[in-house]
């Protein structure tokens, strides 16, 4: 690059700069990209397109759908809260959490603590002595509540 502040460049320099400029066009102008190499870049950048759009479409064909994930992970937490009450729970029907029981058998090997009234759906307020098949129950002083063979 000339600058105009050292001066003017003496004339061998200055022919041999634009020589040093035109072979630098030159090699640009070969370097340049023919109509072949074009066509080429255009047929590699197809490839890659197809190539991306493929892979694109074989991942949304094998992609789980949103009711796919809630399923696995209900049946993962299903699975973890049975191994947890593993041998210590046991509901033979319905059991309703803070609520009652609604027919369902309920059986403790240990002893059962209810937090709010207990509700006998079969007692009955009549005359035990008449009935075989009843027995007599008890409610003692410090909540507990039993029956008499």
């Amino acid at each position: 690059m000339r600058s105009r502040r050292q001066g003017s460049i003496p004339s061998d320099i200055g022919d041999l700069i634009d020589e040093l400029d035109d072979l630098g066009e030159r090699v640009r102008a070969l370097e340049a990209p023919t109509g072949e190499a074009l066509s080429s870049t255009v047929a590699k950048l197809q490839g890659l397109v197809a190539n991306i759009t493929e892979t694109l479409n074989n991942y949304m064909a094998g992609r789980r759908t949103d009711a796919q994930i809630d399923a696995a992970i209900d049946a993962k937490i299903a699975a973890a809260i049975a191994a947890a009450f593993a041998g210590n729970v046991s509901i033979t029907g319905s059991l309703t959490v803070n609520g009652a029981l609604a027919a369902a058998s309920l059986s403790t090997g240990g002893s059962l603590t209810a937090g709010g009234t207990v509700t006998l759906t079969g007692a009955r307020g009549t005359s035990l002595v008449s009935a075989p098949n009843r027995v007599n129950a008890w409610l003692a002083g410090d909540g507990r509540l039993g029956h008499t063979a």
